[in-house]
């Protein structure tokens, strides 16, 4: 039997903390934002994807590992495109029921409801934000051991064992959302939004329910989890690998008495520098790119009111708009990292740039 239709409406009137009119101009303030972050995103992680296929990425399981990650990133940019998309359209639609021509409202209405775009759009953007969540945890761990372990790093991280792991990491994701994909669809439904009917978002009445718990056993636990690990890794990177500088350094001054003082002082080498650098730059925009969703999954906690359907719903879409925004920076901001701290992805890139 089908699950009971339950329109869910996202145009109420404005209550709480903002404005309808300032509701609207937030969401197209933070959609165009989206908008071209997202177009970003898409050039940049298929460049990411063609230089990392000339790399031989199937050859090395650290280069692999940047491969599948620039292909979530990729999804991850294409689902903030149609979030965007079906927000662009809602907010049109809305502008058509409230425009007057002649004395008369126009009622222009699209035959299925924008905003199951955008829901539909949100759910596939999560399960792939999550599947780089994972990833980028991943591959924190796989430079720390590269750093401790160097010796056994290639028998440690293995082409086959990224393939695993990452296979394991997709299938957890979309069996952690898979429930919301299914709790929710369109179906032919009167609309009294437009008076008329029409293919509409219905919600199963539990949906709200596996929300909640999906964000107090795996969301909440995931963002934080995955900022503690991917510190401590740099912590523990940064401890080995200033120990072995120094142990470098007493070799050089005992085998080398004119040594000039100022290079033994010297903490990394530069390729060691290079790789701290590359890991704090990745953890850091991943850390900030991650503290807006922490804070408005809080807010939700502690405020019942800040959440669809309630109080402070206007409030609550915008601060969601800004969490996919900025999850879609982390998405499409990589390659700077990939082009200023790795040679190799570098000189690939340039070169096939000049043959083109």
């Amino acid at each position: 039997m089908a699950a009971p239709a339950q329109v869910t409406t996202l145009t109420a009137p404005a209550r709480g903390l903002i404005t309808r009119a300032e509701y609207y101009i937030s969401l197209d303030i933070v959609a165009s934002i989206q908008t071209f972050l997202s177009l970003f995103g898409l050039i940049t992680n298929i460049i990411n994807i063609k230089t990392f296929l000339a790399m031989r990425a199937f050859g090395d399981g650290v280069t692999l590992t940047f491969l599948l990650l620039s292909v979530s990133d990729l999804f991850v940019c294409f689902y903030s495109a149609v979030i965007c998309i079906g927000t662009f359209l809602a907010a049109q639609e809305f502008k058509w029921h409230y425009q007057v021509i002649d004395g008369e409202t126009t009622r222009h209405n699209f035959p299925v409801d924008p905003i199951y775009a955008c829901i539909f759009g949100l759910n596939m953007f999560q399960l792939f934000n999550l599947f780089t969540i994972l990833l980028t945890v991943f591959l924190a761990v796989a430079r720390c051991l590269c750093v401790m372990y160097p010796l056994k790093f290639q028998n440690i991280i293995t082409v086959r064992k990224t393939l695993l792991v990452s296979a394991i990491f997709f299938v957890t994701s979309l069996g952690i959302r898979l429930p919301l994909i299914t709790h929710g669809g369109v179906s032919l439904n009167f609309d009294p939004r437009i008076n008329a009917t029409r293919y509409t978002l219905w919600v199963h009445p539990n949906r709200e329910t596996i929300k909640d718990m999906l964000w107090v056993c795996v969301d909440a636990p995931v963002c934080v989890g995955a900022q503690v690990a991917v510190s401590f890794c740099i912590v523990m990177m940064a401890k080995v690998l200033k120990a072995a500088s120094k142990f470098r350094s007493r070799t050089s001054i005992a085998n080398d008495s004119k040594l000039d003082q100022s290079n033994s002082k010297q903490k990394f080498s530069p390729k060691d520098a290079r790789i701290v650098k590359q890991l704090v730059l990745v953890s850091s925009i991943f850390i900030i790119c991650n503290t807006p969703k922490v804070i408005t999954f809080l807010a939700t906690t502690v405020e019942p009111n800040f959440d669809l359907g309630g109080r402070y719903q206007k409030f609550y879409q915008i601060s969601m708009a800004i969490v996919v925004t900025v999850d879609t920076i982390n998405s499409s901001a990589n390659i700077f990292v990939y082009y200023f701290f790795n040679s190799k992805f570098r000189r690939i890139w340039t070169n096939t740039k000049s043959a083109d």
